[in-house]
Order: structure tokens, then sequence, then C-alpha cells
């Protein structure tokens, strides 16, 4: 039997975790909060704990970083890194947009990337050289060049409400040149819908390495960018993204470039 590969296990983890959070969706759970707008439920943490049986199974020296579990990116080696519920807030209020995401890096190199669509049951995919797919069908961005015409989507960070007036300028200034401007509350399901062609470009402050290691992949194997505040490839480190189907890119960049002055 051929042994499976590093995409094949993150597919498997991610629908594990996905099968809890469905499971879990609608039914009363008890919630934390792990700051002033950050909430976790016991969902997430048994959603995680599936994924981890998964890949401790198959890759047991492997590094872990996860959401709940803890860990950090400092090191080498091969990584794994989880958010076993990607929009919690939406979880906990009854609204079926949630994800789960996994990615796999090894030193600063993604190599395999997995998001599940929980609901929707989408599960799109990718491996370094090997392209993107949704539901094992090839996916593109968009080929749209002109941001007039163009549809963004942008998250909030959790210390919006000390920079709330910084992150609504940059919103503010998209809505007055771009088609629309879109806020769904799941920044690995941005990700992938640029990927997809759904939308055509996602930007945001305060992302934290799981929020960024699948859709990263993700988006380059479907033909995007992404890129940080100064314009290089991002990185799970980097706290400020934009992803886009590459054309609108220098675009977007330059309208958030004065809000990207004054976060960062």
């Amino acid at each position: 039997m051929t042994p499976p590969t590093d995409l094949d296990i993150a597919v498997r983890a991610a629908l594990a975790g996905a099968e809890v959070v469905r499971n879990g969706f609608g039914v009363p759970v008890d919630t934390e909060m792990k700051g002033a707008v950050d909430p976790v439920t016991v969902i997430d943490r048994q959603a995680e704990e599936a994924i981890l049986t998964v890949i401790h199974a198959h890759r047991p020296d492997d590094s872990v970083l996860g959401e709940e579990g803890g860990g950090d990116v400092v090191g080498s080696g091969r990584r794994w890194l989880i958010d076993p519920l990607d929009g919690t807030v939406n979880f906990v209020a009854g609204v079926p947009h949630v994800a789960v995401s996994i990615g796999l890096w090894e030193e600063d190199e993604p190599l395999a990337a997995v998001i599940v669509d929980v609901m929707r049951d989408d599960v799109f995919a990718a491996a370094r050289g090997l392209g993107a797919t949704l539901n094992g069908k090839p996916i593109r961005v968009s080929e749209r060049s002109d941001l007039g015409s163009s549809l963004l989507v942008t998250g909030f960070p959790y210390d919006r409400q000390q920079r709330a007036d910084q992150y609504t300028a940059a919103v503010t200034d998209a809505l007055r040149v771009a088609r629309g401007v879109r806020r769904f509350g799941t920044a690995a399901l941005d990700f992938a819908w640029v990927a997809a062609g759904r939308l055509d470009g996602y930007w945001e402050f305060g992302l934290k390495p799981w929020d960024v290691a699948a859709g990263i992949l993700i988006v380059r194997e479907a033909g995007g960018r992404v890129t940080d505040q100064a314009g290089q490839p991002a990185g799970v480190n980097d706290q400020f993204v934009i992803a886009t189907n590459g054309g609108i890119h220098r675009s977007l960049h330059t309208l958030l470039e004065p809000t990207i002055r004054r976060v960062l």
C-alpha cells in the first residue's frame, strides 16, 4: 500500500476536525473568552484533538502549532499549523460560515494546505508545485485586473476596539474604488475564496500563524499572490497580508499603504 502523502494526511485530519465542528453546530456549548472579543468553545478543543490524532498517527516526529494547544513557530523542521475552528464567533452565534484550516510548513516554505468549509462540505487543498483544488477539481484565481470591478474581503483583528478608526479607514478607501467589500469573519475562507476566483482580493491586520498557514499556499498554487506590508512574499509570522488574484495586487497595496503606515 502506498503511504499517504502530506496532503493526504492534511485532508484526513481536516475532515476529522470538520466532523466535530459540524456535529457541534447549533448545539449549546460552554464558551470561554481568551480576550475581550475572542471566544473559545469545547468544540474548538475537541476538533483540535481529532486533528492531532490523525497527524500524530502518521507524522509522529513533526511539530505542531495549534490555536488552542499552543506551541510556537520558532525553530527548524516540519511544523503543522492548525486552526481547528476558524470563525468561532460565527459558530457561537449560529452563523454557518466556519472552517478548519491546516498548513504544513518546513522552515519558511509551505508544503501542503487544506481548508474545509465545514457547512458547505467544500475542501480546498494544495501541495507545493501541484496546484490548488476544490473538492478534487483544479481552481484558479480570477483574471480581473481592474480594482474598480473587483470584489474584496477583509477582517478586523482583536485589537479593533482600540484601532477601529484605522481599520475602517481602509474599508472606506476600498469602498470608494472597488465594486464591493465583504467581511465574513473567517480568514481561512477569505483566502480560499480568493483562490477559487469568487473574490478578487483580501487583506487583514493582526493575523496569527494558524490564520495564514494554509491560505498562503492555496492562493499561490491557484495562481494568486500573497505578500506582507512591504510587498514581499508573506510568511506565517507576518501580522498583515494581502492576498489577491495578482492582477489587482499592486493597486490594492497602494490603496492600503496609508493604513499600513498608521497601523504597523
